[in-house]
């Protein structure tokens, strides 16, 4: 994930249907997105349980990382700062534009009549931190099932790969991103991201096959998993989910403070 332009009391507002369209399908996307994470609701629990302080740290770590990698790109490659959403006028991650057209909404809602001098506003926004808090909060609550779904496609089966496999399997998660309007360099900052969750699902792997055969599923009860390397692999995608839910999170939460700050 990478976030978006840093909140501010006034912004342009998205005038170009497109940019609604986007917006709009985002919605529909996270909504698709809503039954199946309810339905593997337990995943979530497991994955949230499992959260540790070392997993908010190293994520920090990794995020400072990221934002390095990508800022550098874009200033010693200045062509890496392009992306899809120069074109459509998207600040960031378009998974954040139904949040920035609803802020928008409530700023002109609050915009006195034609010709009324605006009165200063004193203080925080609430308004606009309660629209940040409703909409981020449900993401939070999507973030398991969307992590798990990224890290079964893109790191189950790693445990064979040698470092090439890795990098090429790593690029492919940050160029995919490049779908949701982020610009090229923070496309390759995510997939710096990716290298480490492979690492992370390649140690996962090794430490699961080295215990007994009983396993508890996120997706249910306890139960048996005959094959070892099955159920090392799924224990490795669990161990990699916690990391890109914790690595999300954290920009959820820091994107919900600067609205506070913005505010």
């Amino acid at each position: 994930m990478w976030p978006p332009a840093a909140p501010a009391r006034h912004t342009v507002r998205m005038e170009d249907p497109l940019q609604m369209l986007i917006a709009l399908a985002v919605v529909g996307m996270l909504g698709r997105a809503a039954k199946p994470a309810w339905h593997n609701r337990l995943l979530a629990t497991a994955v949230w349980r499992r959260i540790r302080l070392h997993h908010v740290l190293g994520c920090l770590v990794l995020l400072a990382v990221v934002l390095g990698t990508a800022l550098g790109l874009m200033r010693l490659v200045p062509l890496t700062g392009w992306g899809l959403g120069r074109v459509v006028g998207l600040d960031g991650n378009a998974v954040f534009a139904p949040l920035q057209e609803a802020s928008q909404v409530a700023e002109e809602f609050r915009a006195p009549a034609p010709g009324v001098p605006a009165a200063p506003v004193p203080g925080t926004d609430w308004v606009q931190v309660g629209l940040a808090g409703g909409f981020l909060g449900l993401l939070l609550l999507l973030f398991p099932w969307l992590a798990y779904v990224e890290e079964r496609m893109f790191r189950s089966g790693l445990e064979d790969a040698d470092l090439r496999g890795e990098l090429r399997a790593a690029l492919r998660f940050g160029v995919v991103h490049l779908l949701m309007f982020i610009p090229i360099a923070a496309a390759i900052g995510i997939g710096v991201a990716g290298f480490a969750y492979g690492r992370i699902y390649r140690r996962a792997y090794r430490l699961a096959l080295g215990r007994p055969p009983e396993f508890e599923s996120p997706f249910g009860p306890r139960r048996i998993i005959e094959t070892p390397a099955r159920r090392a692999r799924t224990e490795a995608v669990l161990a990699t989910t916690v990391w890109h839910t914790t690595f999300n999170s954290l920009i959820v939460m820091i994107v919900l403070g600067g609205f506070v700050l913005a505010g």
